[in-house]
């Protein structure tokens, strides 16, 4: 458990460095992928962390009646409660969180079973690997709001882990039957070293760089947008065009920023 918890402190740690030079205007404009403000991109994370540290707490069934209960969303799965706070009221609001939640985390074993979806518990170590996800995935929306990388280490094997055990419920959502057809992933780290899921002998088959994958695996990316990124097969193909790291219905892929990037933080 610690060594995902640790790389779950160094994401938000990383994130919360370039969250701090934003200005009150920054704060408030758009951000990329989404109808969001980059305040409310944080919000998100903000609430949800604080639902998984009640959910490991225990005393709740199911994650949407703690958020309906605190924080609520309106139909753009918008952050409806704290919207009076600033920008950086939010930051700190979502260091004080994201502690309580780490803490949290590190009083379970890997396996505990934690209440979240209604008939879904998860891993303890799951959750805090799609906490690891989707804070990256949401960092990616402000990093293109300002025509940046997002930044990537080994600790987005958490992100790629996620969209290989998610593969089955991104068929579903999409409508389709999840097929036998032998399926390979194989990604390079920036570390350099490899990262592989499934059958190497496979016809079906997808490579490149963790950075690009991954950033199809959190929708922020199409696949024919990263010309780098290889996919071979009529089967990798269609997993290339669905595949969902996080749980809801299928969503969109995005394509990074349109228009004129944000002036860069101070």
């Amino acid at each position: 458990m610690k060594a995902i918890v640790t790389d779950l402190i160094a994401e938000q740690a990383s994130f919360d460095t370039f969250c701090a030079r934003l200005t009150d205007a920054q704060w408030e404009a758009p951000a990329s992928n989404t109808e969001w403000t980059i305040k409310e991109e944080l919000l998100h994370i903000a609430a949800f962390d604080a639902a998984a540290r009640a959910m490991l707490s225990g005393g709740w069934n199911v994650v949407n009646e703690f958020a309906d209960k605190y924080f609520g969303h309106d139909e753009i799965y918008r952050v409806t409660a704290f919207q009076h706070l600033t920008g950086a009221e939010v930051l700190d609001g979502w260091r004080v969180l994201r502690t309580q939640m780490d803490a949290a985390f590190l009083e379970k074993n890997p396996k505990d079973r934690v209440p979240w979806a209604p008939g879904l518990p998860m891993a303890a170590r799951s959750l805090a690997s799609a906490r690891l996800m989707e804070l990256w995935a949401h960092s990616v929306d402000v990093y293109d709001a300002f025509g940046l990388e997002t930044p990537v280490t080994d600790r987005i094997q958490a992100v790629l882990f996620l969209g290989w055990q998610a593969r089955p419920n991104a068929y579903r959502i999409n409508g389709l039957e999840m097929p036998d057809t032998p399926l390979y992933v194989e990604v390079t780290l920036p570390s350099g070293a490899t990262w592989a899921k499934g059958d190497p002998g496979a016809e079906n088959w997808i490579k490149g760089s963790a950075r690009d994958w991954a950033l199809c695996v959190v929708r922020r990316r199409r696949p024919e947008d990263l010309p780098a990124l290889e996919v071979h097969g009529a089967e990798a193909e269609r997993y290339a065009q669905v595949v969902q790291a996080f749980a809801g219905e299928a969503s969109q892929a995005a394509s990074g920023l349109q228009g004129e990037p944000l002036e860069l933080p101070g």
